[in-house]
């Protein structure tokens, strides 16, 4: 199961500029749909992105449909 508090204790500490969306965000509003998992939609700067990376890098998160293995690269 996905560990909602601990993703955005992350994201929060780390300074990502985020929204939550998705099933969570409608549990949020009051919805009674689950969900396992966390969507959110994150600003596209370079310093955004890192932070975002940084903030991510001890979940050990990976790239849907990547190969196994695929390095992402932050510039």
């Amino acid at each position: 199961m996905t560990d909602y508090k601990n993703l955005l204790t992350l994201l929060v500490r780390d300074g990502v500029q985020f929204v939550v969306v998705g099933g969570v965000a409608a549990v949020a509003h009051g919805s009674a749909r689950t969900t396992e998992d966390l969507d959110v939609v994150y600003g596209r700067s370079s310093s955004n992105i890192k932070r975002l990376v940084e903030a991510l890098s001890p979940t050990n998160p990976y790239l849907r449909g990547a190969p196994p293995g695929f390095a992402v690269q932050v510039r």
